[in-house]
Protein backbone atom coordinates (compact mmCIF):
# COMPACT_ATOMS: atom_id res chain seq x y z
CA UNK A 1 0.00 0.00 0.00
CA UNK A 2 2.72 2.63 0.81
CA UNK A 3 4.61 1.81 -2.45
CA UNK A 4 1.60 2.78 -4.48
CA UNK A 5 0.93 6.13 -2.33
CA UNK A 6 4.70 7.07 -3.22
CA UNK A 7 4.05 5.91 -7.26
CA UNK A 8 0.91 8.35 -7.07
CA UNK A 9 2.74 11.21 -5.49
CA UNK A 10 5.71 10.59 -7.56
CA UNK A 11 3.78 10.96 -10.86
CA UNK A 12 1.76 13.55 -9.53
CA UNK A 13 5.18 16.06 -8.91
CA UNK A 14 6.53 15.12 -12.81
CA UNK A 15 2.96 15.56 -13.97
CA UNK A 16 2.78 19.23 -12.47
CA UNK A 17 6.67 19.55 -13.26
CA UNK A 18 6.02 18.98 -16.61
CA UNK A 19 3.14 21.23 -16.93
CA UNK A 20 3.10 24.90 -18.66
CA UNK A 21 1.41 27.92 -18.08
CA UNK A 22 2.76 29.00 -21.82
CA UNK A 23 0.85 27.53 -24.77
CA UNK A 24 0.03 28.97 -28.44
CA UNK A 25 -3.49 30.09 -29.63
CA UNK A 26 -5.09 29.73 -32.46
CA UNK A 27 -3.54 32.76 -34.11
CA UNK A 28 -0.05 31.47 -33.37
CA UNK A 29 0.46 34.10 -30.63
CA UNK A 30 2.54 32.46 -27.62
CA UNK A 31 0.40 32.87 -24.14
CA UNK A 32 1.62 33.09 -20.60
CA UNK A 33 -1.71 32.23 -18.88
CA UNK A 34 0.12 32.79 -15.27
CA UNK A 35 0.62 36.87 -16.52
CA UNK A 36 -1.67 39.34 -15.66
CA UNK A 37 -3.67 41.97 -18.21
CA UNK A 38 -0.80 44.22 -19.45
CA UNK A 39 2.24 41.68 -18.74
CA UNK A 40 4.69 39.93 -21.13
CA UNK A 41 7.22 37.45 -20.60
CA UNK A 42 10.25 38.49 -21.78
CA UNK A 43 12.40 35.70 -21.38
CA UNK A 44 9.39 33.14 -22.57
CA UNK A 45 8.28 36.28 -25.59
CA UNK A 46 4.64 35.20 -24.72
CA UNK A 47 1.89 37.72 -23.79
CA UNK A 48 -0.90 37.77 -21.51
CA UNK A 49 -3.72 35.97 -22.33
CA UNK A 50 -5.72 39.70 -22.17
CA UNK A 51 -3.05 40.99 -24.64
CA UNK A 52 -3.07 38.16 -26.83
CA UNK A 53 -6.67 38.60 -27.09
CA UNK A 54 -6.37 41.85 -28.44
CA UNK A 55 -2.99 41.16 -30.86
CA UNK A 56 -5.16 38.07 -32.56
CA UNK A 57 -6.74 40.62 -34.59
CA UNK A 58 -4.51 40.95 -37.97
CA UNK A 59 -5.12 44.70 -37.53
CA UNK A 60 -3.17 44.84 -34.18
CA UNK A 61 -0.38 42.78 -35.71
CA UNK A 62 1.76 46.21 -36.29
CA UNK A 63 1.30 47.54 -32.65
CA UNK A 64 2.01 44.14 -31.41
CA UNK A 65 5.02 44.44 -32.97
CA UNK A 66 5.94 47.77 -31.62
CA UNK A 67 5.49 46.43 -28.23
CA UNK A 68 8.36 43.77 -28.97
CA UNK A 69 10.59 46.17 -30.13
CA UNK A 70 9.93 48.41 -27.78
CA UNK A 71 10.18 45.65 -24.91
CA UNK A 72 13.84 43.92 -26.60
CA UNK A 73 15.51 47.04 -27.76
CA UNK A 74 14.86 48.56 -24.26
CA UNK A 75 18.52 51.21 -25.15
CA UNK A 76 17.36 52.35 -28.84
CA UNK A 77 14.35 53.08 -27.52
CA UNK A 78 15.36 54.70 -24.70
CA UNK A 79 17.32 57.41 -26.99
CA UNK A 80 14.25 57.96 -29.15
CA UNK A 81 12.44 61.26 -27.46
CA UNK A 82 8.82 61.30 -27.44
CA UNK A 83 6.50 63.63 -29.33
CA UNK A 84 2.98 63.06 -27.82
CA UNK A 85 3.47 65.45 -25.52
CA UNK A 86 3.45 62.96 -22.81
CA UNK A 87 6.29 64.09 -20.55
CA UNK A 88 3.59 66.07 -18.08
CA UNK A 89 2.73 62.15 -16.96
CA UNK A 90 6.32 61.78 -16.31
CA UNK A 91 7.79 60.25 -19.65
CA UNK A 92 11.29 61.08 -20.75
CA UNK A 93 11.59 58.94 -23.56
CA UNK A 94 9.60 56.83 -26.12
CA UNK A 95 10.17 53.41 -24.33
CA UNK A 96 8.00 54.98 -21.36
CA UNK A 97 4.97 55.14 -23.76
CA UNK A 98 5.46 51.24 -23.82
CA UNK A 99 6.34 50.09 -21.42
CA UNK A 100 5.80 50.94 -17.30
CA UNK A 101 8.02 48.68 -15.46
CA UNK A 102 10.08 45.52 -15.53
CA UNK A 103 10.61 42.71 -12.77
CA UNK A 104 13.17 40.42 -13.32
CA UNK A 105 11.71 38.73 -16.48
CA UNK A 106 8.45 40.54 -17.12
CA UNK A 107 7.16 43.51 -18.58
CA UNK A 108 4.55 45.45 -17.43
CA UNK A 109 3.10 47.30 -20.57
CA UNK A 110 2.17 50.96 -20.63
CA UNK A 111 -1.03 51.45 -22.91
CA UNK A 112 -0.54 54.69 -24.22
CA UNK A 113 1.28 52.99 -27.25
CA UNK A 114 -2.27 51.15 -28.19
CA UNK A 115 -3.06 55.07 -28.72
Amino acid sequence: MNKSILWMLTLSIILVACSSSIEENDAGIRVDSSLGNLDYNIEEEAWSPQLASVFEDESMQPMMEAYEIAIHNEELIQQMPCYCGCESQGHEHNQDCFVYEVEGNIATLDQMGFG
